[in-house]
């Protein structure tokens, strides 16, 4: 057994050609075993001897010990335990691609031990579940929606770690599906809380280490801000804090006499409290408050028919029992923990917490925040009227498959609002709408939401067999009880916030473990089916678990490739920022190598031009240059176009290739201008509301000479996006030129109004009034540019000049004096304040100021 380990080792993660190879032996050998089978079928007489060597061959092969249920428990556990802590130390692999590498192997790892050990024992036993079968609907629909998608790798694989491809959906269904068959009873499932219970713990024993005593080694250079986390994100962080105290909360109403639990459920959640106040996340105190809710409910139902019973049972015995009115009953029925975070549910989530009161406008979420030293945060996500736009145009489009798995960024960039344009994210594709389920709806299309839908309905149906679980006893009904909880927290985060693979991934394992624990207690049955022997089962099953063997490992050998190639993608951005150009060369080709994407294309492409434009600067001979220069433009253009051939629906395919012919443009190589339009006019295609598109479409009719065109270009730039600094730069130069002050002066007016934090449009603006006279425009301008930006120079310099044309010569020399200390080696600036002081004109005895107007319009007024 141990030689087979090693042979498993060496072909499937040593080389990926071998791990091939090995696929296919292990696909033959246990072929020969279904060939077996099926000639048991056939030959009735020799069935019990083939049968008993095949299963004496497989036991041998497929050790009890190791394949079994056993192993899969533990295999689930470590999954719970390592995926909120799990990182990398170092730059080369991002947490969040850990966690993903994790848990796809540890999840392929589980489904062959599974499915080996099903193939042994010739059965296979499965929940009766409508929930399962909804689940593999699912799966069904994502794959044909891939299939019916433009880009068929992107649905399918994407970068290898996107979290909305067929093969992440298809990792976490059999997460859940192998969580449905190991979790069945009550001790498996006390194990899964203790796994949980315990990474949570360690998790937030790491940040009081840091955040309250300041321990810096623990930073591992990943986790360098106060908001960084092993988790993932802060509100990742909130949510994994929200679930463990939500499951010590039903604990503690199921079990209030257990002294055991007092003292660690009490110190974890008053930590959970420190935390989720700290974090201050809306929407998770939302989703609290409902679930906690439920479970105060319940407790008021018990605690009535508890009472109830009492009264009865009294009322037949003649004795005495105290009925008093159901308003004083309830508050007794209250479990005292679940009551107080309630409470300050209601008062986070509704908003009570943000109202002001006092004098100075203070709240309780501001001075709670103070009180804590909480560092402010907030993510950006789109908002629910915008992702229900952008999934309402999706399916009316494409009804029945939606923009296919993993493509949701396509569908945003079409029907992107301007009002998204003129916030710091106007260039930013957004992969994922509001949540993960509502965008998944856009990506499936209206199959993949009447299915989601369902399988919520479903979700509800199994929290309602729970209750029966209420009259057979106290830990049956609290491992029913929190499990349903668990998997509704899950879930409801996934609708309303975008989780991140370890939050996620809870969802699956807890609702995997709901079906498995009801399957277990009898509230479900199951499928029962013997395909060993003469069963006539055996001819398709037995093959079905050969499929799933070699596809496994067929999937070990993917994942190896993709990390491998999402590794060295990291490694050649490093070494591109160093300027390493070879070594940047060298990893993206391994990685391309590895897994062909069109962002190593991209840049491969990109490190050609930059290869071509350095030759300038190489000692070569003219024939050298020449035959290199031609091998750069041939490796750009190719690049680029296989790009496109990977994936014609990225618009930053097009942008490349265009790009390639823009430079070749300005190298003097003739005749690209078309090309490069060509191109640019595709990607705004894809992209219709791109300021950055409709820019570069201006450069390349600019270049071209066509000013009326290049003007069109940026007149619609600005209209998307009035603040865009490189546009608004190139038409100030042009209408200047063409005499158009007033249009000039518009441009940059409504650019200023657009963002008015922008200190270098308030300049802008500024020294165009000055230009024209306008000296009471241009000081209200150049003044709001330097209380943005007290440090910005040019500023403070033409605000000297208006105070001192305007008489205010005492303030002019206070300006010119922080030039002075911001330039202190700028002999102009010197004899300007000698001037002043003096009483005489700022530029006395010293060139037309028209000079340094000049100097500052060269290169544009917003450079």
């Amino acid at each position: 057994m141990h030689q087979y380990a090693l042979l498993v080792e060496e072909e499937l993660f040593l080389a990926p050609e071998r791990g091939m190879r090995f696929c296919e032996q292990l696909a033959i050998i246990i072929g020969s075993l279904t060939n077996i089978s099926m000639s048991d079928e056939q030959h009735g007489g020799h069935e019990g001897a083939s049968s008993g060597a095949s299963r004496v061959l497989l036991g041998k092969v497929f050790h009890r010990s190791i394949f079994s249920e056993r192993v899969l428990l533990w295999i689930l556990l470590a999954a719970t335990f390592l995926l909120p802590l799990f990182f990398v130390p170092g730059q080369l692999v991002a947490p969040e691609f850990a966690k993903m590498i994790l848990l796809e192997a540890l999840v392929l790892v589980a489904t062959f031990f599974w499915a080996a050990g099903r193939l042994r024992d010739g059965s296979l036993e499965v929940p009766k579940s409508f929930l399962l079968l909804v689940s593999v609907l699912l799966v069904v629909q994502f794959v044909a929606a891939a299939i019916a998608s433009p880009s068929p790798l992107i649905s399918f694989i994407g970068s290898g770690y996107d979290m909305g491809t067929v093969n992440s959906f298809v990792v976490l269904f059999l997460l859940m599906f192998v969580g449905s068959t190991v979790f069945s009873n009550r001790d498996r499932v006390v194990l899964l809380y203790g796994a949980f219970l315990a990474s949570g713990v360690v998790v937030m024993l790491y940040h009081v280490l840091r955040q309250v005593f300041g321990v810096t080694f623990l930073d591992f250079d990943i986790f360098t801000s106060a908001v960084a986390t092993p988790v993932g994100r802060w509100n990742d962080m909130a949510s994994l804090v929200g679930g463990m105290v939500l499951l010590v909360l039903t604990t503690l109403y199921f079990f209030p006499q257990n002294k055991k639990l007092s003292v660690p459920a009490f110190l974890i959640l008053l930590a959970g409290l420190f935390f989720l106040l700290a974090i201050n996340f809306t929407a998770l105190w939302l989703i609290l408050l409902v679930l906690i809710g439920i479970l105060i409910a319940l407790s008021v139902y018990e605690g009535e028919r508890e009472h109830r019973t009492k009264l009865r049972a009294a009322q037949e015995g003649g004795a005495h029992h105290a009925h008093k009115p159901i308003h004083r009953r309830v508050p007794g029925h209250l479990p005292f923990f679940a009551t107080i975070f309630f409470l300050v549910a209601i008062l986070y989530g509704s908003g009570l917490s943000n109202l002001t009161w006092g004098k100075e406008g203070a709240t309780i979420a501001n001075t709670v925040s103070q009180t804590l030293h909480s560092t402010p945060y907030s993510e950006v996500m789109l908002t629910p009227q915008f992702t229900y736009d952008i999934v309402k145009a999706t399916i009316t489009e494409s009804p029945f498959f939606g923009t296919g798995p993993n493509r949701f960024a396509s569908a945003y960039l079409k029907y992107k609002v301007n009002t998204i344009n003129v916030t710091p994210f106007w260039d930013t594709t957004f992969e994922f709408g509001l949540g993960r389920i509502p965008t998944y709806f856009g990506t499936t299309g209206l199959i993949g939401m009447i299915l989601w839908v369902v399988f919520v309905i479903l979700l509800f149906v199994k929290g309602r067999k729970t209750f029966a679980l209420l009259a057979k006893d106290r830990i049956a009904a609290y491992l029913g009880f929190s499990l349903f909880l668990l998997a509704l927290y899950f879930w409801s985060l996934s609708f309303f916030y975008l989780p991140n693979i370890t939050i996620f991934a809870f969802a699956f394992i807890f609702t995997g473990a709901l079906i498995a624990f009801l399957s277990g207690e009898g509230v479900l049955s199951r499928y029962r089916l013997q395909f060993d022997g003469g069963s006539r089962l055996s001819v398709v099953l037995t093959p079905v678990a050969v499929v799933v063997l070699v596809g496994v490992v067929a999937a070990g050998v993917l994942l190896y490739r993709q990390t491998s190639s999402l590794i060295l993608f990291r490694e050649a951005q490093i070494a591109s920022a160093a300027n390493n150009i070879a070594d940047a060369e060298r990893a993206l080709i391994q990685a391309n190598a590895l897994a062909e994407r069109d962002v190593h294309l991209r840049a491969l492409s990109s490190l050609a031009l930059v290869k071509l434009q350095g030759l300038a600067n190489e000692n070569l001979s003219q024939e050298e240059v020449a035959a290199k220069a031609r091998q750069y433009i041939d490796d750009a253009r190719t690049n680029a176009e296989r790009a496109i051939a990977l994936d014609a629906t990225n618009f930053e395919n097009y942008l490349q290739l265009g790009g390639v012919f823009d430079t070749l443009g300005t190298l003097g190589i003739q005749n690209t201008t078309p090309f490069a339009r060509e191109n640019y006019e595709q990607a705004l295609r894809l992209n219709p509301r791109s300021p950055r598109v409709l820019f570069m479409l201006a450069r390349v009719e600019y270049a071209a000479s066509d000013r009326a065109k290049t003007k069109e270009y940026l007149y619609k730039a600005l209209a998307e996006r009035p603040n865009f600094v490189e546009a608004l730069s190139l038409l100030v130069e042009l209408e200047l030129q063409d005499n158009n002050f007033d249009a000039a002066v518009t441009a940059v007016r409504a650019g200023a109004q657009a963002e008015p934090t922008n200190f270098v449009l308030h300049f802008a603006l500024g020294y165009l009034y000055y230009l024209n006279g306008d000296r009471q425009g241009a000081l209200t301008e150049f003044e709001s540019a330097v209380i943005l930006n007290p440090q910005y120079a040019d500023a403070k310099y033409f605000l000297g000049l208006v105070y001192s044309q305007l008489g205010r010569r005492d303030e002019a020399v206070q300006q010119f004096t922080d030039v002075q200390t911001l330039n202190p080696d700028n002999k102009e600036v010197a004899a300007i304040l000698v001037n002043l002081k003096a009483g005489r004109d700022p530029f006395a005895g010293m060139p037309a100021q028209s000079a340094q107007s000049a100097k500052v319009l060269e290169g544009g007024i917003l450079q």
